[in-house]
């Protein structure tokens, strides 16, 4: 059951990716171009996804077992990038919030923009979780002395 469920959340982890990625990448180019930024204005927003996409990457290439065979920080990946993308959605859809009925743009860019920060909280902490489970070594058994 164990196997299935972490297979299950490790295939969902990266389709959970690119829906986060894709629809942040969405609302932001939206935001610029209500506001005539230029496109580069929103790259620190996509440096924590490029980051944990390097290391979803490095985890795959080198078949880190502690990383990927673990049932708990796969099912976080997907909680995380799943509020990601609800909130995304959220944003987008809703439209009983007040700012997307008043503007009429579709899209209730401060409900997004006031998440943004907890993005990029989110996201570091799952990428520095990576790195520390990397790193962790595999703890051997200990073998009962019989006195």
């Amino acid at each position: 059951m164990k196997k299935i469920f972490n297979g299950l959340f490790y295939v969902l982890k990266y389709i959970l990716l690119i829906a986060a990625f894709a629809l942040t990448l969405f609302i932001l180019i939206r935001m610029n171009v209500r506001l005539e930024k230029d496109i580069m204005s929103v790259l620190p927003e996509f440096i924590p996804f490029a980051v944990l996409l390097i290391l979803f990457i490095i985890n795959m290439f080198f078949r880190q077992s502690f990383v990927n065979g673990n049932v708990f920080y796969n099912l976080t990946c997907c909680l995380v990038l799943s509020t990601i993308v609800c909130v995304s959605l959220r944003s987008i859809m809703d439209t009983n919030m007040v700012l997307n009925a008043k503007y009429g743009y579709g899209v209730d860019f401060n409900f997004f923009d006031n998440f943004i920060a907890y993005i990029k909280i989110m996201l570091y902490g799952l990428s520095i979780a990576n790195v520390l489970f990397m790193f962790k070594k595999e703890e051997k058994p200990k073998k009962l002395k019989n006195a």
